[in-house]
């Protein structure tokens, strides 16, 4: 499950930078073809990162401690709700989430905007894709979530911190992150 998580995160940085290059290239020549691919790409860089987050969160619910964030952050008593919002509880996962809501927003950006704005939409696809490039870098290269265990696989987890096991973890995060995220979206445009 770690090396699909590591994979899809990895295929999203691809598809982002050829989302941002080609979005852009078209614009300039004028080749809709092009910007429709760059579109395209945009759209499945969502995808990716909707099935990297969906293993994340499965690696969390059957408890997979093979993969050292879930370890750190989880453990097999944990209650239902604090394994899905163990998500979003370390530096990791949180920019996991970050581009996740990212991609989701960009994608309905570009949806509802493609035939109003379509001269801007390549520029908005290629900003937007830029600022996702940055954080899938950091996740790719320096913060992967799904890093394994190179030594034996720990029996059990350590679990979340008990000072994010209230009911405002679910909702401090997500909120938050809806705003930093939702200011890219103006930024693009």
């Amino acid at each position: 499950m770690a090396s699909l998580g590591s994979f899809l995160l990895l295929a999203c940085f691809v598809t982002c930078s050829y989302a941002a290059v080609i979005s852009v290239i078209g614009a300039r020549r004028g080749s809709r073809p092009l910007i429709e691919s760059g579109i395209g790409a945009f759209y499945l860089v969502a995808a990716l990162m909707t099935c990297a987050s969906a293993v994340m969160i499965n690696a969390f619910l059957t408890d997979d401690f093979s993969i050292k964030y879930v370890a750190h952050y989880s453990d097999s008593v944990q209650p239902l709700f604090y394994k899905i919002t163990s998500y979003w509880g370390g530096l990791d996962g949180s920019i996991m989430f970050w581009v996740f809501l990212l991609s989701v927003f960009g994608t309905c950006a570009v949806w509802v905007n493609r035939e109003r704005h379509r001269e801007l939409i390549p520029y908005v696809v290629a900003t937007i894709s830029t600022v996702e490039m940055f954080f899938l870098y950091l996740m790719v290269v320096h913060k992967n979530p799904f890093t394994t265990s190179l030594a034996s696989v720990p029996a059990d987890g350590k679990g979340l911190n008990p000072l994010l096991q209230n009911y405002w973890m679910a909702i401090h995060p997500p909120s938050l992150y809806t705003g930093f995220v939702g200011m890219t979206i103006p930024f693009a445009f």
